[in-house]
């Protein structure tokens, strides 16, 4: 028997329409793609802020050599203060500037911090101390050990590894680092790496004056990763255990072995 022409037609346009739960599948498809591609371009994301941090640790180490190069070796030195005034004219983000350091250079890609003075951001001073704020001018610490105003060498009567001469492997010391971002030391350009190994967890000591996870933003531990630089110029991405276990095992002092 003949069917109707509109039979035709109308068998026809139900089975092009798609049912409720094919549309849910296609649905939720689509979301499983777009959280793949948002975590893609997330990791994407922090590996090129990661590489960019790296690129501001070599030039801030091209930099510091080129200083070096001019006083008989000497190392530039830190000022900034996490508590009291300090310094900030003695420090390296000053006598730096002459050999191209800038706040592009300074502040790291990494850097999360809510601190940054007015000029370079809206943010909150890290503290006020005799009625002056105190607000972030750096992400980059130094290490103190080589520093000729905090180093620990100077409490014991001692020369502070000041310059190249006095720092016997230079591609195994710690030069620069991220400070933290909160935090007394948010202000300042420089931890005290001598006082971590006086307690059972060196990490989240430090955790308190660099910022040891600036990578991989996990809690802070032994297996925290962020960038550093070494004395001879070098940058290197590394977990903190692999520069700091004890006080007479790490990458900080120029007098361990």
């Amino acid at each position: 028997m003949r069917r109707h022409p509109r039979s035709i037609v109308r068998g026809s346009a139900r089975r092009c329409g798609f049912t409720i739960v094919e549309l849910l599948v296609v649905v939720g498809i689509i979301a499983i793609l777009t959280g793949i591609l948002l975590v893609g371009l997330k990791v994407v994301g922090g590996t090129a802020r990661a590489s960019a941090c790296m690129s501001n640790l070599r030039e801030l180490s091209i930099a510091h050599a080129s200083y070096a190069n001019l006083h008989h070796e000497c190392f530039a030195d830190v000022g900034l203060p996490h508590g009291g005034i300090g310094d900030p004219s003695r420090s390296f983000i000053t006598t730096l500037e002459p050999f191209g350091m800038s706040i592009e250079v300074l502040r790291s890609p990494l850097d999360r911090s809510a601190h940054w003075s007015p000029e370079h951001g809206e943010g909150a001073p890290v503290s006020i101390v005799d009625g002056q704020p105190l607000f972030r001018r750096t992400s980059y610490g130094m290490n103190n050990h080589l520093s000729r105003s905090y180093s620990p060498a100077m409490a014991t009567g001692g020369a502070p590894a000041d310059r190249f001469s006095r720092v016997a492997r230079p591609s195994e010391v710690i030069c620069f680092g991220l400070m933290a971002e909160r935090g007394a030391y948010a202000s300042s350009d420089h931890p005290h790496a001598e006082n971590w190994g006086a307690v059972s967890n060196p990490a989240l000591l430090a955790a308190t004056q660099l910022q040891i996870n600036a990578i991989d933003r996990h809690d802070p531990s032994g297996d925290s990763r962020s960038n550093w630089s070494w004395v001879d110029g070098h940058t290197t991405s590394n977990r903190f255990d692999e520069l700091f276990t004890t006080s007479i095992d790490n990458k900080f002092d120029p007098g361990q072995p």
